[in-house]
């Protein structure tokens, strides 16, 4: 505000208390940002006059001329820091040494010289790009009686009524906002939002700088459920055995208790049932065959069903708890000390027969035998020494081979009527060629 009664209208044209106002500013102080403009004049290269006889028997050669304009850095514009720079830029011209030449032999080429006017130079400037603001102020008249005088109003206009009054309140402009709203997502990551709006009802009342957010990241874990794989093959080929799955949470957690990762399963595969040795004759597996049902049977009994015990080539296992065992001697080694040898399911030729450890084709005896307790850790051709039937603890082996004729366990000892006996345990089908 100016002093005190300080009026820049008269009192007779004043119309209302709005006080009339205006700025005082400083004028900036910017440095110029002023270069040369400067047209090049015309260069010559002159030399010492010849006579007629030299240049009638020599004539000089010269290049261009190579001039430059050179401009003093400082003191530009004499020194001024406004834009009316008039003072013309003190610019010279600057020559290098001609190259010239006579075509004949003496010296008049080397006093050539090349010449070139001071160029004529103007100022240009433009408008600093960096100025300092100008320093300004508000100078205001404060019109008589201004602060004692009733606020007033335009009449109403035809067809209107004043129904209610009262004084204005003060306010500030100011961002308000709703609650959030449910996650857009019950499982994972999603997105709240709420409203935001200025409390005056027009956006332009409030600082953008200072809206608050109206959306946010949220999480929710509600609807996440867990997900299963499929159950694997059950892991026993015969009877109970178990089977598994894969269970995981679509989202970080999962409500109520998991699905259960193992069930029990039980499975029957026709080898579980099945129990039986056959026996070849001939060419492997082609020739004249047998088949031997859990038993034993001498050289007496398998003669009567019509092997040839010198003329066995091959011989095949059927099923999972099977297990037989093949003798040289037809009374299973009872009378005398031979090989045998016990074979799980699968194929055995003329030559896995020998590796199995019946010597010789000469099979002379043979039991066969299915029995659940038989466990599935079986070597083809003998039991190895960490199987629960292996060397020492095996019921088919030395001492306590149930099948031994001294054994008092061996419901096969002296007296049986067989001369040859094999026996079938447990074990996947192996076929061996």
């Amino acid at each position: 505000y100016g002093a005190p009664g300080e009026q820049f209208l008269p009192d007779d044209v004043r119309k209302s208390c709005v006080p009339h106002c205006t700025w005082n500013c400083t004028q900036p102080v910017c440095e110029e940002d002023c270069e040369p403009v400067c047209k090049a004049g015309d260069c010559e290269t002159r030399c010492p006059k010849m006579d007629k006889d030299q240049l009638e028997s020599c004539h000089i050669n010269c290049g261009e001329p190579v001039c430059s304009m050179y401009c003093p850095k400082d003191d530009l514009c004499g020194g001024k820091k406004t834009l009316d720079c008039e003072t013309r830029p003190k610019c010279k011209t600057r020559c290098e040494e001609p190259k010239c030449g006579f075509v004949c032999n003496n010296d008049l080429g080397d006093r050539c010289k090349t010449v070139c006017p001071d160029p004529v130079c103007t100022f240009k400037c433009k408008k600093p790009k960096a100025c300092p603001n100008p320093h300004c102020n508000m100078v205001c008249e404060k019109p008589p009686e201004c602060d004692t005088r009733p606020n007033t109003l335009a009449p109403p206009k035809d067809g209107e009524t004043v129904v209610g009054e009262g004084k204005a309140q003060h306010g500030v402009a100011g961002w308000a906002h709703g609650d959030w709203g449910t996650c857009s997502t019950t499982c994972g990551t999603g997105t709240q939002i709420r409203n935001v709006y200025c409390n005056t009802k027009h956006s332009e009342d409030c600082a953008e700088s200072a809206k608050p957010e109206a959306t946010r990241s949220c999480e929710g874990y509600a609807g996440c459920e867990y997900g299963t794989s499929p159950w694997s093959t059950c892991n026993a080929r015969c009877g109970k055995g178990t089977q598994t799955r894969r269970v995981s949470c679509a989202g970080k957690q999962c409500y109520g208790n998991a699905p259960a990762t193992q069930q029990v399963c039980e499975h029957d595969d026709p080898e579980c049932r099945d129990c039986r040795a056959v026996v070849f004759g001939g060419p492997s597996f082609d020739g004249w065959s047998l088949d031997f049902p859990p038993g034993e049977y001498s050289v007496a009994d398998m003669e009567a069903k019509g092997a040839k015990c010198d003329d066995i080539s091959s011989m095949k296992v059927y099923g999972i708890y099977c297990r037989t065992t093949v003798y040289e001697f037809g009374d299973f080694n009872q009378q005398h000390n031979g090989w045998s040898a016990t074979f799980g399911p699968g194929m055995y030729d003329r030559e896995g027969l020998v590796k199995g450890g019946a010597k010789d084709n000469d099979i002379s005896s043979l039991k066969v035998v299915k029995n659940q307790a038989f466990g599935a850790n079986f070597t083809s051709g003998g039991f190895n020494a960490t199987n629960p039937m292996g060397n020492g603890s095996n019921p088919f082996g030395n001492g306590s081979n149930p099948f031994n004729a001294s054994n008092p366990l061996n419901p096969f000892r002296s007296g049986s009527s067989m001369a040859a006996a094999m026996v079938a345990i447990a074990l996947p089908m192996i076929f061996l060629a």
